[in-house]
């Protein structure tokens, strides 16, 4: 009987102390949660904001730390939602979430992920991409300078910057004559003089069964240029790619940039870069998804303008 008491008692007091340590536990979680690192997630809604007029903004809100705004933009697979926290001065950020979003996945889809949106935390808006302007609203496009420009006669060629990871360096050779484009060569060669056209033509290099090889797509490019005599023809899309031109199904970007080089120096003028904003936080596009970083970024700058008019 004696014994049954103390196992009574001990099981007793295993049981409020356990309770306790509960108790305690959870107390701390909330005071964590809290805290520092959970103060955005605990944002009291102070007051909804008017969004009516407002482009983009679906909603708005005054919290007790700041600014929370959900932005919609166009992306390059449909509507891209996201909500964008500012702290009490509306200039800094302080968290940025995509809720919705319809990207390429492993591509566009990755401006959801934390490595992309990690970097907008603590940033003064506006943000920018490299190259990016800020134009103000009203403000139109610069046009091309190299649209109508006479093009001086001669050779001229233009090179990649670095080799590719197959130590291939990407050229364009272009040819003026009369003032018009008359050839133009796009290849890829190795620091042996190995040329990835002749191991396309020679079935070294295999890009798919069927369909024109990297020789003949190269080729079909060169002669779009030639018969247009413009790089406003081709369009692409956010994998660089274009359907303008019949059987191509290479990115293009690396051809149109070196293009655009040689007909910059053949025109004479030199190519101008966007200037940087005078304020604001450059950031990182996700590597191969223009458009959908673009749009991320014209988002979070949206829900920034909106901040300053009714702050």
């Amino acid at each position: 009987m004696k014994n049954k008491n103390v196992r009574g008692i001990l099981a007793l007091a295993v049981v409020t102390a356990l309770s306790f340590g509960v108790i305690i536990g959870s107390k701390a979680l909330t005071t964590d949660s809290e805290g520092e690192n959970g103060g955005a997630a605990q944002a009291k809604v102070e007051e909804e904001l008017d969004v009516s007029g407002a482009e983009n903004i679906e909603k708005a809100s005054k919290t007790d730390n700041g600014y929370v705004v959900t932005v919609k933009e166009k992306g390059y697979g449909g509507d891209i939602l996201m909500n964008v926290s500012f702290d009490q001065d509306g200039k800094k950020i302080t968290k940025v979430e995509v809720t919705e979003q319809s990207e390429t996945e492993n591509l566009g889809a990755r401006i959801a992920e934390a490595e992309f949106l990690g970097q907008f935390e603590g940033a003064e808006a506006p943000v920018y991409l490299p190259g990016m302007t800020l134009e103000e609203e009203g403000e139109t496009e610069a046009a091309d300078p190299l649209e109508g420009a006479a093009l001086k006669d001669g050779n001229y060629e233009a090179k990649a910057a670095a080799p590719d990871d197959n130590g291939m360096t990407e050229q364009v050779t272009m040819t003026v004559k009369d003032g018009k484009i008359t050839e133009v060569n796009w290849d890829s060669i190795g620091e042996d003089g190995t040329k990835k056209s002749v191991l396309a033509e020679t079935g070294v290099y295999v890009m798919t069964e069927d369909g024109l090889n990297w020789k003949e797509q190269a080729e079909a490019l060169a002669n779009a240029l030639i018969e247009n005599q413009s790089l406003s023809y081709f369009t692409m899309d956010e994998q660089g790619k274009t359907d303008v031109v019949s059987g191509v199904s290479i990115s293009i970007g690396s051809f149109l940039n070196l293009a655009e080089q040689c007909m910059y120096e053949a025109a004479g003028v030199e190519k101008e870069e966007g200037a940087a904003p005078a304020n604001g936080t450059q950031v990182d596009g996700v590597s191969g998804a223009t458009i959908s970083s673009t749009a991320a970024v014209k988002g979070i700058n949206a829900a920034y303008e909106f901040v300053q008019t009714v702050k």
